[in-house]
């Protein structure tokens, strides 16, 4: 318990210092980084965010085979609930993959998304529940910080704030507003950043190697790290978001990350000690 609170606290100061550093520089750090040309930068805003969409479709379906044999008003809301996102998800895939055909044969590819969905559900259902106890605490972290720290702290943030994005200034950047002066819902959703956020929802797969060697869940550890922070980059350098905008995506997801990771692990020891 002691080593989590240094380690949230290290984690806080960092955000708190790096906050204030981009609320003073977030304008000339993009002037200096932005080329919207970036090929690099133009591949990950096209299929970036495919990993962590990945991610959560794998907790979702474990989570359903976890509650499946439950009945009630709960588990079967839950259920309605994973199988309406699972298409969604399932559907969005196939917009990043083929882009335009999908708009011009909407209906073609949400049949074809819910008929896949159908047929995970129905395997799933027909297959024995899954019990393994750090699979479900996977799935059920993964759930909590895809609504939590993506749809709430991302998403919803984003229509509240109203920051302009980079690219959509005018010569003069005289839009620029700082990441602390949110502006109300004026269609601009720059602050925060969700592609920076599915950068970091890959961190849940680390409890899947907790019980791996150490080399082995340090070095996944390290990959992902790479990973968000190329990805988040990425959208400072496309001119999409400026720093404060992925630092504080990055932050809502790790902060959830920990913090949930802490509250299942205790609910787990409290149950083994019964």
């Amino acid at each position: 318990m002691r080593q989590f609170k240094i380690n949230f606290l290290m984690l806080l100061l960092v955000w708190i210092i790096l906050a204030v550093i981009f609320g003073i520089y977030d304008l000339d750090i993009s002037k200096q980084l932005v080329n919207q040309n970036s090929d690099w930068a133009k591949f990950l805003e096209d299929y970036g965010m495919i990993p962590g969409i990945l991610v959560i479709l794998s907790g979702i379906f474990i989570y359903y085979s976890f509650i499946k044999q439950l009945s009630g008003i709960w588990p079967y809301f839950q259920k309605v609930v994973f199988f309406l996102i699972g298409s969604g998800l399932i559907f969005y895939l196939f917009d990043i993959l083929l882009g335009q055909t999908v708009s011009n044969h909407l209906i073609i590819f949400l049949s074809i998304s819910f008929a896949i969905n159908i047929i995970i559900f129905i395997v799933l259902h027909l297959r024995a529940e899954v019990q393994n106890v750090i699979a479900i605490r996977f799935a059920k972290i993964v759930v909590t910080i895809a609504l939590f720290g993506y749809v709430i702290c991302i998403q919803i943030v984003k229509y509240i704030w109203g920051r302009v994005r980079f690219r959509e200034f005018d010569a003069a950047f005289s839009q620029f507003t700082p990441w602390y002066l949110p502006q109300g819902f004026n269609r601009f959703d720059s602050f925060p950043s969700g592609h920076a956020a599915m950068g970091w929802i890959l961190l849940p797969l680390l409890i899947l190697l907790e019980n791996k060697k150490y080399w082995i869940r340090y070095s996944a550890f390290i990959l992902i790290l790479i990973w968000a922070v190329v990805l988040a980059a990425s959208r400072v350098v496309i001119g999409a978001h400026y720093a404060s905008d992925v630092l504080f995506g990055s932050f809502f997801i790790i902060i959830t990350f920990l913090a949930f990771s802490k509250i299942y692990n205790s609910i787990n020891q409290g149950k083994s000690n019964l």
